[in-house]
Order: structure tokens, then C-alpha cells, then sequence
């Protein structure tokens, strides 16, 4: 599985939310449940499966799932 596919997917389940609605577009504003509570969950669930760890600067910039890619790759993910 692409790396790609495994941050979709990882975002669809944390917000329960179908894979399909899911883009790089994706966001706060886009999807239903990505709040404050939300995103804590979100970050956990990333650092397990990515095996990385965010630090509270990144995290506070997790504007977009395409800003969640960029910071992924800086840590070394790659996306194809």
C-alpha cells in the first residue's frame, strides 16, 4: 500500500468518514469532525503509522491534509 493510501486512509478512519471524500483539499473546513479533539487523535494515530514523531509546531500548522504530506516528507515519508 502507497503511502498516500495509508495517510487517506489513516484520516478517513480517525474522522469516520468515507475514503473517497478524502483529498489533499481535505481540511478542517471539509471534514466533519476535524476539531481540536479530532486532531489530537488524528496525530496520534499518524505518529503510529508512520512511525514519526510531530512536534507542536507542525502540528499547529496541519491546516490541510496536503500540509500533513509536505511535513510527512520533510520527516522522511516518501509519497509517490
Amino acid at each position: 500500500m502507497s503511502n498516500q493510501n495509508k495517510l487517506f486512509e489513516t484520516i478517513a478512519s480517525v474522522f469516520n468518514t468515507d475514503l473517497d471524500s478524502i483529498s489533499e483539499a481535505s481540511s478542517p473546513d471539509t471534514v466533519t469532525g476535524w476539531d481540536s479533539m479530532g486532531m489530537v487523535h488524528l496525530v496520534v494515530e499518524l505518529e503510529k503509522v508512520f512511525n514519526v514523531q510531530f512536534d507542536i509546531m507542525e502540528i499547529a500548522d496541519f491546516h490541510s491534509v496536503e500540509i500533513i504530506k509536505i511535513v510527512l516528507t520533510e520527516k522522511g515519508v516518501i509519497f509517490d
